[in-house]
């Protein structure tokens, strides 16, 4: 797992990281929550609208104002007109589609607040469709789903080999005929999606999403926003708050990547190897779960089995280990989702690969795969030299051995990716206001130890911590941390240093 940035899980909330799946549901237990006396942060003075422009651009235009119309869910729906490439604001351009739920309280409106559910890939129009915002914040914002370039709406990426070309066979790191077979598969998808694309495929990295994050303020006439970004929506954060921390009135971080990395980083494997780990003592002690007698013991069983020969599936193509990894990896995002796991093992011993082989479709199906390989290989700084590659996916191997297919595959896509890759930079002399950080001790996604990161680099924003399992947890039903995201929106009110919950 190459710095898979979020995942999927819940209706539409694509947080990413082997590939954010967002969390597949998951109301996670509350751990107790410890607090200490009320912070002496003094609330963040509210941003009032600026005024429209008395020379308006015209409609349609870079700059105009977005011309809002009903749409599905009780939204109102309009785009965004922004330059395809910054440094060329004249050409060429692109529309941004955003999606807005009013304040159901404009009398006591905050502003408006921004929100990514992760990915790259992720539809932040399909996370405010879902509705899943506490009350608190819906009163008080314009809630602003905006689907990022690449994605949806807004010029979706559908490369011509399905990113499931890759995992079709076996990316087995350390096996000369897998890995060559592998980089071939890799190289194909890689062409074929630099044919089609051409043109675009330069210009979808994060620093454009920021920068048209920004144009979207403009062009709602606000002064400042306030963002909440889930995993991968992390990285967008963290940029638009390098770039324009003037503009941010509050900001929420769940599920922190860490942007200093290098896309070959074997931390998020061994985050899901640990994952696996607390999965398979969870089932021991569970008497209804049907793997109970040794769950990774059925998982090697169920691997050797298709390494030999892949377990064919009706409708689709067979189970192969690949697939086998990316669908044990998918429910691993939320614990909720552990007893589908353990159900899918079952029926694979048993010789029936389909309940695996729909999770990792699902896997896939949950936000743009095209757009996460294009933003990705944009993002970090890979090695070109395949050979690199293989010794960094067997080194991982002996690390992570379930979960090292991932990193071959990321790491080959990545070398030969037809864009030059622009890395990512760290935040530093940070100038906007505190940050609200979350992260969550056994996340397998993005390690609990980046959101530990990135606080000791912003001295003044707050780190709330929370004790359990799965990829990201606001509005996950834990109230300890819920409270305290929803304070902090509303009334820029941090919660005390070291909140634990």
């Amino acid at each position: 797992m190459a710095q898979r940035h979020d995942g999927h899980d819940r209706p539409a909330r694509p947080r990413r990281a082997l590939r954010l799946l967002v969390p597949l549901a998951a109301a996670l237990a509350l751990a107790g929550c410890g607090r200490a006396p009320e912070p002496s942060v003094p609330p963040i003075p509210m941003s009032s609208d600026a005024p429209a422009s008395p020379s308006a651009p015209p409609p349609g235009a870079v700059g105009a104002a977005p011309d809002f119309r009903p749409c599905q869910a009780g939204l109102q729906c309009a785009s965004v007109t922004v330059p395809v490439d910054y440094a060329n604001p004249a050409g060429p351009t692109m529309q941004i589609a955003i999606a807005k739920r009013p304040a159901t309280n404009p009398a006591a409106r905050a502003g408006v607040l921004l929100v990514n559910p992760g990915g790259p890939g992720g539809s932040g129009i399909e996370l405010v469709q879902a509705d899943v915002l506490p009350r608190a914040v819906t009163d008080r914002f314009d809630v602003i789903g905006f689907d990022p370039r690449g994605v949806g709406q807004s010029t979706g990426l559908s490369c011509p080999l399905g990113p499931e070309t890759p995992y079709l066979a076996d990316p087995d790191p350390g096996d000369p005929a897998d890995e060559t077979a592998t980089n071939d598969a890799v190289d194909r998808y890689d062409a074929a999606c630099g044919q089609r694309y051409p043109q675009l495929l330069p210009f979808l990295g994060t620093r454009n999403v920021a920068q048209d994050m920004d144009r979207i303020r403009e062009a709602l006439r606000e002064e400042r926003i306030s963002y909440l970004g889930f995993s991968y929506g992390t990285a967008i954060g963290q940029t638009y708050a390098q770039l324009f921390p003037t503009r941010l009135r509050t900001i929420v971080l769940d599920g922190v990547v860490d942007v200093t990395k290098p896309g070959l980083d074997s931390a998020q494997a061994e985050s899901f190897e640990n994952s696996l780990r607390q999965f398979d003592a969870a089932c021991r002690t569970d008497p209804t779960c049907p793997v109970r007698a040794d769950p990774i013991g059925t998982l090697d069983r169920v691997r050797a089995r298709v390494t030999a020969a892949p377990l064919p599936v009706a409708g689709t193509s067979p189970l192969s280990p690949g697939l086998l990894e990316i669908g044990v990896v998918y429910p691993l995002y939320s614990r909720s989702s552990w007893p589908q796991l353990a159900s899918a093992l079952a029926a694979a011993d048993r010789g029936d690969g389909a309940p695996l082989r729909r999770l990792a479709s699902a896997y896939f199906a949950g936000s743009n795969s095209d757009t996460y390989n294009a933003v990705t290989c944009l993002d970090n700084a890979w090695p070109t030299d395949d050979a690199q590659v293989f010794d960094s996916a067997r080194a991982t191997e002996a690390r992570a051995p379930h979960f090292s297919g991932n990193v071959l595959v990321s790491g080959l896509t990545c070398a030969d990716w037809p864009a030059p890759q622009q890395p990512l930079t760290p935040l530093t002399n940070y100038a906007g206001p505190p940050m609200l950080i979350l992260g969550t001790t056994n996340d397998p996604a993005t390690p609990y130890q980046n959101s530990v990161a990135l606080a000791s680099r912003l001295p003044g924003s707050a780190l709330l911590t929370y004790r359990g399992d799965g990829h990201t947890v606001y509005t996950n039903g834990v109230p300890c941390v819920d409270d305290a995201v929803n304070r902090y929106l509303t009334d820029a009110v941090l919660p005390p240093p070291n909140t634990t919950c």
